[in-house]
């Protein structure tokens, strides 16, 4: 038996009724928004058709060819909304039943309904609520015939709101209550909605001050039934609504707020939008529990596999705590003095790295970790949200918004305990990560060469290479060997960036968009380094730069250019010529236009121990005859 579209039912959902599940046909699937990885459709119920833009969540389908011309669907989720007086279909959730080769019906489209293109002129309009948007989308159009639609029977049951939501009562005034839906459903198009979420993580309250002025933000992110996770961001006003009642474990009901495009730099989940909320929005605790929310979502990675992992990446980490350093104070380059403790992790992959714990991490979780290994236990212990580093080597640390959890009660946990009693304690693992309480080879070094960086073409792979050579400093240009840098504090990072004297004589940052009065000085450094097979140039930044010539950036700078001492400066440079280093290089092909070039980077230069290095040279002396 051939399947009935559902007639009637575009126009009815252009008038208000988003309970109906119709079954319409696909007439055309159009890319309307390239930068967005935006879909558009025109889809007809047999008698009327309408345009479309699918949610993100159905691009696989499109991609994989389920989704096409003649696909005929059932529309399960969908709504309509507004945007520049104009109703727009938005499809969140379908079904494809079938594919059919003839348009069914005789269709009627609107005299003003521009079609699909190939560049996304209709639909992506809409998108961006551009003046190109789809046009004559009449919320008042009616079926031609006088006659109430017959809707054919459907293949879901309608959705009605959950019941205990409706005590709440409605979102907006005068209109019906919003329904619950998924996060991953959510987008900037919907009207009315209302989710249910456990709170996983909540930020810490900061404070900021931008030409606007001062200003307080703070964030918290929510997991649902589904298992989608979005981060909800609150500013002033908002903080003080809701920064006490948010608490972490307990689940809400949110409603209205603004979707925007999630800022990647500071919001690590996967959702390609994050909820803005204002002076409209609800955030009701539910007094009951609902088991069918999960606590927590990992997606845990092996240790081997953070090797691959890029810079700066945040990760899912989960592996049995081996040993646990004392907490250390460390000044950090603005001048504030913190905490930090390593506690090293291996698990089944036969790796093991550095965890660094920074701040109060070191404090709370750190101390009961180095506890529990003080007192025999190894302590299995999941982070969420790491960043990864891969300075010499490749290790993990906490950020702001990175959650620990001890010996939590998890599948992994309990697979990883079973390893470890059964074998896994004894087994050798190979680390990742420097590891400074190793001796000679076991410090993760590969040792090279001067002429080996071009002979074996170091750096013109996907990955940078990271190498140790033994050389001596033959060269440094001494004419620019620093830069004046940006002062302020972007996140837990100095801004860095160079910065210049304007007419009042402050320094003004453009990324930032201050003026400072005073700036910093940091190291730039142009180096030969050179050894018994040949020569190679070198860049040093602040720290290399400061354990090369010995002293701050800012001294040197004050000794040439404001003292004008030429003799004290070259002194300083003289003594550290031809002196013995190791010098860890970081080295990769960097692309510039049309032009490649192997740049060699000086992550750290450590002045060569003799007693150190006389043992390093015998154990690979023995090595290499045993």
């Amino acid at each position: 038996m051939p399947i009935q579209l559902t007639r009637g039912a575009i126009s009815a959902i252009y008038n208000g009724d988003v309970e109906v599940k119709p079954v319409v046909e696909v007439v055309d699937v159009k890319l309307v928004s390239p930068a967005q990885g935006r879909y558009g459709a025109m889809v007809t119920d047999g008698s009327e058709t309408r345009q479309a833009l699918l949610a993100s969540q159905l691009n696989e389908l499109v991609r994989s060819n389920q989704l096409k011309k003649g696909s005929i669907v059932q529309l399960l989720e969908y709504t309509c909304a507004d945007v520049q007086n104009r109703r727009i279909l938005m499809v969140l959730k379908l079904q494809v039943l079938a594919l059919q080769d003839d348009k069914i019906g005789n269709p009627e489209m609107p005299s003003k309904t521009v079609p699909l293109n190939q560049n996304g002129s209709s639909l992506n309009g809409c998108a961006t609520t551009s003046s190109a948007s789809i046009q004559g989308q009449n919320p008042a159009t009616k079926p031609n015939s006088n006659k109430p639609p017959a809707f054919s029977p459907t293949i879901q049951p309608p959705y009605k709101p959950a019941p205990n939501y409706k005590s709440h009562g409605a979102i907006m005034k005068n209109v019906a209550p919003a329904r619950f839906i998924p996060i991953s459903s959510l987008n900037p198009y919907q009207g009315r909605w209302a989710i249910k979420a456990r709170v996983t993580a909540k930020g810490d309250l900061r404070r900021y001050n931008n030409a606007k002025g001062d200003g307080k933000v703070f964030s918290f992110d929510l997991l649902d039934s589904d298992e989608g996770e979005i981060r909800v961001t609150c500013f002033n006003a908002q903080v003080d609504r809701f920064y006490n009642i948010i608490e972490v474990g307990k689940v809400y009901m949110v409603s209205k707020g603004t979707l925007k495009p999630a800022q990647k730099d500071y919001n690590h989940l996967s959702n390609e939008w994050e909820i803005l909320l204002d002076k409209t929005s609800t955030v009701d605790l539910c007094t009951e529990e609902d088991v069918s929310i999960p606590n927590q979502k990992f997606s845990f990675i092996s240790i081997s596999k953070i090797e691959e992992t890029p810079n700066n990446s945040i990760i899912d980490l989960i592996g049995v705590v081996t040993a646990a350093n004392p907490s250390v104070p460390v000044l950090r380059k603005n001048g504030m003095e913190t905490q930090r403790r390593i506690v090293y992790l291996k698990d089944m992959s036969g790796r093991s790295v550095e965890l660094t714990l920074w701040g109060e991490f070191c404090n709370r979780e750190g101390q009961d970790l180095q506890v529990a290994v003080d007192s025999g236990a190894s302590p299995v212990v999941a982070v969420k949200a790491a960043k990864v580093s891969d300075f010499s080597g490749k290790s993990v640390g906490t950020v702001s918004s990175t959650q620990l959890f001890i010996n939590p009660d998890l599948p992994e946990t309990r697979n990883l305990k079973e390893w470890f009693n059964n074998g896994g304690k004894e087994t050798a693992t190979t680390s990742i990560s420097s590891d400074n309480n190793m001796n000679t080879l076991g410090r993760n070094e590969v040792r090279k060469n001067v002429s080996q960086i071009k002979d074996e073409r170091l750096g013109m792979g996907d990955k940078p290479d990271w190498v140790t050579v033994k050389g001596v400093i033959s060269f440094i240009k001494t004419d620019t060997f620093c830069y004046t840098a940006c002062p302020s504090i972007i996140g837990e990072r100095n801004c860095n960036k160079k910065v210049k004297k304007s007419t009042s004589g402050n320094w003004i940052c453009e990324r930032c968009e201050k003026e400072f009065s005073e700036c910093e000085y940091r190291y730039l450094l142009q180096v030969q380094v050179q050894d018994h097979t040949g020569t190679t140039w070198v860049t040093a930044f602040q720290e290399a730069g400061e354990e090369i010539l010995g002293l701050p950036a800012k001294e040197l700078h004050i000794i040439k250019n404001e003292q004008m001492d030429e003799v004290k400066f070259a002194e300083i440079i003289k003594r550290c010529l031809f002196q013995q280093f190791l010098f860890k290089l970081k080295i990769k092909e960097e692309h510039h236009g049309e032009e490649h070039k192997v740049k060699v980077t000086v992550v750290k230069a450590e002045r060569v121990d003799p007693s150190a290095e006389s043992q390093y040279l015998l154990e690979l002396i023995s090595r290499i005859s045993g």
